[in-house]
């Protein structure tokens, strides 16, 4: 195999992102990767243009990737986001969960600087059942995601060209911004109804999630503190 240059971006202390990196250990060799892992909120100050990798992966990343460092992969910067072409952006599980979605899916795309707006490069869809929450969602994307980082990494060893899907980003990614105001539950608009959905894709473990606004300040419902099957 052609020696290939990898740089990948994922988040720290998450079993699937462990196992992505574990598969980059298993066919590449050791000067032919680099790895950073984080939580979101952590900076990153590492200048990687020089090494001219062949691929910018992101998988699960607490980090937004700079122009520069999309610019600097030789062959393709690709991202592995964990909802489908209907819900680029942040929240894309909380919003699929409150629209009463039947079908979810995760999606490789190409990175440009804007956010969850590059082209398709391919797509695995499951079911959403009516039991499910926004972690057995999470958990499910998870599995789907390294499903398709299989598939990707097996078309980096061999060579070959990425695959291009025929699928479009269906809408505008959402902003953490609307996430939140996904999470507001208003008694004095909301029927009992409204406000069982926005619980439904608000609720997580160990993370507060609907709130109501009492005196201009946020009053949360109890949650479950506990920690959540996917980190």
């Amino acid at each position: 195999m052609k020696k290939i240059k990898v740089v990948m971006f994922a988040k720290a202390h998450n079993a699937f992102c462990d196992y992505a990196e574990a598969l980059l250990k298993t066919v590449l060799k050791e000067d032919e990767f680099l790895s950073f892992r984080g939580v979101v909120g952590d900076e990153f100050s590492y200048d990687i243009n020089e090494y001219q990798a062949d691929y910018v992966i992101s998988f699960v990343s607490p980090w937004i990737i700079s122009k520069s460092v999309l610019d600097s992969a030789q062959k393709a910067a690709i991202n592995f986001h964990p909802g489908s072409p209907d819900y680029p952006g942040t929240g894309c599980y909380n919003f699929a969960l409150y629209e009463n979605s039947k079908v979810y899916g995760v999606t490789v795309h190409h990175m440009k600087e804007k956010v969850d707006s590059g082209d398709i490069v391919m797509t695995s869809y499951f079911d959403i059942m009516p039991y499910d929450t926004v972690e057995t969602l999470k958990l499910k994307s998870m599995n789907h995601l390294l499903y398709l980082f299989e598939k990707v990494l097996a078309n980096i060893c061999a060579g070959e060209d990425l695959p291009v899907s025929e699928e479009k980003w269906q809408r505008k990614p959402f902003t953490r911004k609307e996430m939140y105001e996904l999470f507001e539950i208003d008694p004095l608009k909301h029927d009992e109804e409204e406000v069982a959905r926005r619980i439904r894709a608000a609720t997580y473990p160990s993370c507060p999630g609907a709130y109501i606004v009492v005196n201009g300040e946020r009053q949360y419902l109890p949650f479950e503190k506990r920690e959540p099957i996917v980190g």
